[in-house]
């Protein structure tokens, strides 16, 4: 039952659901697939607020080299596999600086070393884990109850 700190910048992802695991160091009491994750921004702040609660579905080992390259279970991924790996991480490319860029281009192409590797710089070698969560979206809440005017009871005489 891990609790996780996201920074702001991954919210919208983790809200909308298209960012559904997480990097991090090794912990000594690590989330195993069943277990619930409880996902918060601004954790152990004024205002902390819960994005979600999820099932860990997967636990993977990552280690990222100097040299930028990446292994998950000791499988090299591919420069197409690292740029899918920063976008699903949250590390996205504006759309703005996407369209001036070429359009044939996917969507996910340069995230790893135009903005994953910028958030790594100076912490390479890093060895830890991906927690994986299966999401599903917030109940609706229910609409709130019609306000009703406050009336004052009269006295009996």
């Amino acid at each position: 039952m891990g609790f996780y700190g996201f920074k702001k910048r991954f919210v919208p992802f983790i809200l909308d659901g298209s960012k559904t695991h997480t990097i991090r160091a090794r912990r000594v009491l690590c989330d195993k697939p069943g277990n619930t994750m409880h996902l918060y921004t601004r954790l152990r702040q004024k205002g902390a607020r819960l994005l979600g609660r999820f099932p860990c579905v997967r636990v993977e080992t990552i280690r990222i080299t100097e040299d930028h390259r990446v292994f998950i279970d000791d499988a090299e991924l591919t420069a197409d596999e690292k740029d899918l790996l920063a976008w699903r991480d949250g590390f996205r490319i504006s759309e703005t600086v996407f369209a001036i860029s070429d359009p044939q281009l996917p969507e996910h192409c340069g995230c790893f070393e135009l903005l994953m590797m910028q958030f790594w710089r100076g912490r390479l070698p890093f060895e830890g884990d991906i927690y994986h969560w299966k999401w599903s979206a917030p109940p609706s809440s229910p609409s709130p109850a019609p306000q009703r005017k406050a009336t004052r009871k009269r006295a009996k005489p």
